[in-house]
Parts: C-alpha cells; sequence; structure tokens
C-alpha cells in the first residue's frame, strides 16, 4: 500500500512538473514570437508614418504650386527598375523640383550637376528593383518611390516631427502597442542630429533603438527610441496566461484533493476488512448470548421455575431486538441514497420511550450506570419513526455507557423550544479530541485511542444516527473536551412534514 502510495504520488509529481515545462517552454516560445511581431509592428508603424506625413507635404506642395506630381519609372531588359518624381513646369520658379533615374544621367539636386557616367550607372544598379522576380518586388518599387519623393519634397518642406510622432503614436495604439516614444532625424554622411523629440534626460540605454532609412542618395534615417515592449506583450498574451495559469491551478488543486483522500481515508478494502470483522464481531454477541439461554433452558429443565424461565426468555428477546437494531443499521447503509425510503410517523411519548431505553441498557450493560433525567415540560409528545428514533437514542445511550468509564453518570435533559425538541444526552466519559470532532460522524470513522481499552463497534452507529436525524429533518452536534465527557445535542421538529 505505502510503496504503491509512493509510486503514485512520484507519477503524479513527474505528471505535473512535465504539464508545467511544457506550458512554459510553450509560452516563452510565443511571447518571444510575439516580441517578434511587436518590433515588425514598430517598423511597419514608422515606414507607415513616413509614408502617411510624406505624402501629406507633397499634397500641400501640389495645392500650393499648382501642380500635380508625377512618377516615371525607367526600366531595363534585365526587370531591373528606377523611379523618378517631379513636379513638371516650364515656368517652375523652382526648377530644381526635380530628379530623375536614367541610365546614364543622374541629375543630383545637391551639387545641381550632372553625375559622371560610371558613377551614375552604379547608383542605378543600387537602387534598382527586380520587378520581374515576383510580386514581392512590387512593394520594395513602391518604397523607392517614397525614398525617391523625400529626395525632392524634404529640400523645399522638411519632416513635420510632430505630425510624424503622432501618426506613429496612432499606428502603434492600433497594433496593442501603447508606448511611449521619442524620434530624431539623422543625417547619416556627416552623422549629425537634423532634428529630435527626444527629452534631454532620456536613458536611452534602456530604449530600444529603430533605424529606417527614408532616403536613397542622401543618406538619412529616422532613429525611432521606443520604452521596451516586454509589458507590452505580457498585456496581449494575459488570456492565454490566465487559461494557463487556471488549467495549472485545476490540475494542481485535482491532484491535491486526490493525495488529501488517499491520505485521510482508508482504501476501500481496509474498509470493507474492517467492517466485516466488527460486524462479524458485533452479531455473534447476541447471538451466543441467545443461544446459551436457550441451551440452558433445554439441558438444564428449568422450565419449571417460572422466575428463572422468564429471566431467560426475556434475555432472549433483548438479545435479538439487539440484534435487530444492528441489522436495521447495516440495512440502512444502504437505503440512506435512495429516493424511495420514507420513515413511519406517529406520535411518540418521548418520556416511556426513553424509559425503555433505560430499562433496555440496565439488563444488557456490564456494568451499572446512573441516568438523570429533566423534562420540560414533563410529558413531551412529538411526531417520529418510532423505530428509527429508538434507535438513535439507544445508539448514543450505549456509546455514553461505553465511553464513560467504571461510573458513568449520564443526563438526559428535553425540552419544547420554537416548535422543537431538543435534547441533551451528556455523559462523564473520556470526551472526543477536536481533531475528531468533525468526523464522528462519518461512516466507518473510528477513533483510536492507545491510552484507552478497546470498544466494541464497527464505526456505523453515529452514522446511522446522523442519516436518520436528517431524515427526520433535524440536526445532531457534538460539544466534548478531553476528560471532561461528551454532550449530544438533537433538535427535532416536533411536527413533520411528511
Amino acid at each position: 500500500m505505502k510503496s504503491s502510495f509512493k509510486y503514485v504520488v512520484i507519477l503524479v509529481i513527474l505528471s505535473l512538473s512535465g504539464i508545467f515545462i511544457y506550458q512554459l517552454f510553450w509560452i516563452t516560445g510565443l511571447y518571444h514570437s510575439r516580441q517578434k511581431q511587436n518590433q515588425e509592428e514598430i517598423r511597419t508603424a514608422i515606414k507607415n508614418a513616413d509614408h502617411i506625413e510624406l505624402f501629406d507635404r507633397t499634397d500641400f506642395l501640389s495645392k500650393v504650386m499648382h501642380r500635380q506630381r508625377e512618377t516615371s519609372v525607367i526600366a531595363d531588359t534585365e526587370g531591373g527598375a528606377a523611379l523618378s518624381t517631379r513636379f513638371p513646369d516650364k515656368d517652375s520658379v523652382i526648377p530644381e523640383l526635380s530628379i530623375q533615374s536614367l541610365d546614364t544621367n543622374i541629375y543630383h539636386p545637391r551639387y545641381r550637376s550632372r553625375v559622371p557616367h560610371n558613377k551614375a550607372g552604379k547608383m542605378l544598379k543600387s537602387t534598382a528593383v527586380e520587378v520581374g522576380n515576383d510580386f514581392s518586388s512590387l512593394g520594395e518599387l513602391g518604397l523607392q518611390m517614397q525614398q525617391t519623393l523625400h529626395e525632392v519634397i524634404d529640400s523645399v518642406k522638411p519632416i513635420d516631427l510632430a505630425k510624424f510622432d503622432s501618426i506613429l503614436s496612432s499606428h502603434l495604439q492600433k497594433g496593442g502597442l501603447d508606448i511611449r516614444h521619442y524620434t530624431e532625424i539623422w543625417d547619416l554622411e556627416d552623422s549629425t542630429v537634423i532634428t529630435s523629440s527626444v527629452p534631454a534626460n532620456l536613458n536611452r540605454t534602456k530604449c530600444n533603438l529603430h533605424k529606417w532609412d527614408y532616403t536613397t542618395y542622401h543618406k538619412r534615417a529616422y532613429f525611432v527610441y521606443t520604452e521596451p515592449t516586454r509589458w507590452a506583450t505580457i498585456r496581449m498574451m494575459s488570456g492565454i496566461l490566465f487559461s494557463s495559469f487556471l488549467i495549472l491551478l485545476i490540475l494542481i488543486l485535482s491532484f491535491a484533493y486526490m493525495f488529501w483522500f488517499l491520505i485521510h481515508q482508508k482504501t476501500v478494502e481496509q474498509l470493507k476488512d474492517d467492517f466485516t470483522h466488527n460486524v462479524t464481531h458485533e452479531l455473534k454477541t447476541p447471538i451466543a448470548i441467545t443461544y446459551a439461554a436457550v441451551e440452558a433452558m433445554i439441558h438444564y429443565n428449568i422450565t419449571g421455575n417460572k422466575e428463572k424461565t422468564n429471566k431467560y426468555l426475556y434475555i432472549c428477546h433483548e438479545e435479538l431486538q439487539r440484534l435487530g437494531n444492528m441489522v436495521e443499521q447495516i440495512l440502512s447503509l444502504s437505503l440512506e441514497h435512495k429516493k424511495d425510503f420514507k420513515l413511519k410517523y406517529e406520535k411518540v411519548n418521548l418520556n416511556e420511550l426513553l424509559d425503555k431505553i433505560i430499562e433496555q441498557q440496565t439488563i444488557k450493560s456490564p456494568k451499572p450506570f446512573h441516568v438523570r433525567q429533566e423534562f420540560m415540560p414533563d410529558g413531551i409528545i412529538l411526531e417520529a419513526d418510532r423505530t428509527h428514533l429508538y434507535n438513535i437514542l439507544s445508539n448514543i445511550l450505549d456509546n455514553a455507557i461505553k465511553y464513560s468509564g467504571d461510573n458513568p453518570q449520564i443526563r438526559i435533559e428535553a425540552e419544547e423550544r420554537d416548535c422543537s425538541v431538543i435534547i441533551r444526552i451528556t455523559d462523564n466519559g473520556i470526551g472526543i479530541e477536536e481533531e475528531h470532532l468533525t468526523h464522528i460522524f462519518d461512516k466507518f470513522y473510528r477513533i483510536s485511542n492507545s491510552k484507552q481499552p478497546p470498544v466494541k463497534g464497527y464505526g456505523i452507529g453515529l452514522f446511522y444516527v446522523r442519516t436518520m436525524i436528517q431524515k427526520h429533518n433535524g440536526t445532531i452536534r457534538v460539544e466534548s473536551q478531553p476528560g471532561k465527557g461528551s454532550c449530544f445535542i438533537i433538535t427535532l421538529p416536533q411536527t413533520n412534514e411528511r
């Protein structure tokens, strides 16, 4: 048993550890994947913010100049292409607002001169897009148009950094990234900052840096500093984290309950063996006494002695009644869950019933005891099942005598209160430890006490008592202190609905 339980514990611990490690591995992988997605979201948001801000300035210039922007593509036979963007007008007051990427000549706005043939060829080759390869090249073509347009527009109307930051914030929030960010625009050719929204006291080492090159010829770039996205990622994963934690918690609680059940309850085989042993022992006693009384009457010819004959017949009657009570208790175990189980209610005189129980206990008890009865009022009548009420009170009184040493002193009090009858049975016995008080009404529960001699029983008496009291719509509770005795308090409705 212990060895098997040890293996069960090991298997459960290994199972929980495996589930925990798998969930941790899966959640960690999901976290890193989500982090990469967030970085890509930030990069895309920067690109989109640049696109919107750029074309907003372009539309503004078109309105001011009353000229429509034109973009043309130069392609070669090998699938390469280059873009040119301009505001065509022969009488334009700003003729330098035109840049064309040709196969031999590229107009360079900074120097306003023709680029030599060999340099132009290299630049065209470095910026050309392989349009014929796949559809993704169309996106690259659009991106090159965006970069080319910067070369034309930025020299006339610089980037509006405040608008860029505002657009970037909007795009980040749409992607679920409500994070602070600051932007710098760098000229990469001479490593200078063109404009910046970064606070002077910002600790850049605690920020993530995202660089975005937005031009082709004049090397310029956005440097966007964002706060780390780990908490934003965790917020995005809150649903998954909560469900994973809940599943793990349910598993842990389930296994914990299983351990508690295994530790605090005997196995079915042990309960069956204990029950069979105790029931057999208890049933043998009344059978043996009855057999001895009958044998005495047969072999010792005492039938002529009326007094002895009546005495032995009375013993037989009492033992058979005791045997019937035990059988009734055992049967109640199978009847407790049956819906068709019904009590046979009748008017019961509590005083007379207790007198009969005390008389029976006096005859069969191996030791003398004293009972004091107090009733308010003197005669109490209640509706109950006579047989089961008899067994209930007989069980409690029997226990009071068994566990009260050599001189049991028992007090039975009964009173009517608020349409109920309250019965208190108090003894001067060994008492019950507090840890056992909540379990003494459990099926098969027995209190083992090495300091006291073993008492006969099989752990269903008080279970039967509680079950039958509940069938009567009543309650039972116990107050006890070790060495000071116990008090069983029964509350029964005076009139039961049938």
